[in-house]
């Protein structure tokens, strides 16, 4: 199973790249932010551009699905497995995002397992 190590950011950070014809299963999550002088909350967010179709809208923009949520308190770390994760799947690109920015004393890590189906 590959796994990521990311700096959660307020931009969306790729963990794993859109696959065509397979979806990306989350197996594992772990935010460490006990680096982190503020609380934040962490997405996994799925990133698609859909099929085009009869009528819509030409260039169709790409879809931001939130796909898990979770608060991290500072100083906290917080780790999710397999089975807390089940039905956490993005049919394109898996994306990491905080809703605060990575600052030179405020870091926080996410590290994803994931395979695709």
């Amino acid at each position: 199973m590959p796994s990521i190590v990311v700096t959660a950011d307020d931009e969306a950070v790729d963990v794993a790249a859109e696959r065509e014809n397979a979806v990306v299963l989350a197996k594992s999550l772990t935010i460490d932010n006990q680096g982190g002088i503020t609380d934040r909350v962490i997405t996994l967010q799925d990133v698609f551009t859909p099929s085009n179709y009869y009528g819509a809208p030409t260039p169709i923009v790409d879809q931001d699905i939130e796909r898990f949520r979770a608060l991290v308190v500072a100083g906290d770390i917080i780790t999710w497995g397999e089975e807390d994760l089940k039905g956490v799947k993005c049919l394109g690109a898996m994306q990491v995002l905080s809703t605060v920015a990575d600052a030179a004393l405020d870091h926080c890590y996410v590290t994803v397992g994931y395979e695709h189906e």
